[in-house]
């Protein structure tokens, strides 16, 4: 066989392996209802408070664990719509008088999103946006600061890079960037028995605002 008719040989074995490379992407489901999920790690982003040391306490608020779930419908391949729930811990490694300030400390967040997505081939470039509700809680070692809790909540705001790749027809892995940003006007403290909440005219009361970043995986039906 001459150089010619392998080059040509090779050339069509490359066009029919692209068509049925094609044809393969062409089966990916985009629309329907997408159910995901979000494992990683939690970062502090700061805001009013910090996520390190101050004048009355010293350490920082160090990464911790994190997730999401989202439960959406996609009406077109390049949008989605739904409803968003993330939880992420603060580890909040902070000295006060050679005592630890803070026990677990956590906040959860619920959204309703909008995610524009640009689909290209089997991957899913994805950028999210949704309004919601947050709640921030410190847990505090008794005896240390002087309550036991301090919590603030109320709006929040979030935005949301993603890129996904179909491994199969509907099943999608990924990575996701969860940014949380904290629009509180309540703040509470409770100590014993006791609380007492302030709502200020401010609303940058929250100690810190969120990222959470992991891996993420879902399916379309």
């Amino acid at each position: 066989m001459t150089p010619a008719r392998l080059a040509l040989c090779a050339l069509a074995a490359t066009l029919t392996l692209s068509v049925a490379t094609a044809a393969r992407a062409a089966d990916v489901k985009r629309r329907g209802g997408q159910a995901e999920m979000m494992i990683g790690g939690s970062l502090c982003i700061p805001s009013r408070a910090g996520c390190k040391s101050t004048d009355e306490i010293a350490g920082r608020t160090m990464p911790s664990f994190g997730m999401g779930f989202t439960l959406g419908f996609r009406p077109i391949r390049a949008l989605m719509i739904g409803a968003a729930y993330n939880v992420g811990f603060f580890n909040a490694a902070y000295q006060s008088a050679n005592s630890d300030a803070y026990r677990a400390s956590y906040q959860n967040s619920f959204f309703a999103v909008i995610r524009g997505i640009i689909p290209i081939w089997r991957i899913d470039l994805g950028l999210e946006i949704g309004p919601g509700f947050s709640r921030q809680v410190f847990n505090a070692r008794g005896g240390v600061l002087g309550y036991d809790r301090q919590y603030s909540q109320g709006f929040a705001l979030k935005t949301a890079p993603s890129i996904d790749f179909f491994v199969t027809r509907r099943f999608f892995i990924g990575g996701k960037v969860d940014f949380i940003w904290n629009f509180h006007r309540e703040v509470c403290t409770a100590d014993g028995g006791s609380k007492v909440c302030l709502k200020k005219d401010d609303n940058d009361q929250a100690s810190v605002h969120q990222m959470i970043v992991g891996f993420h995986l879902g399916t379309t039906f």
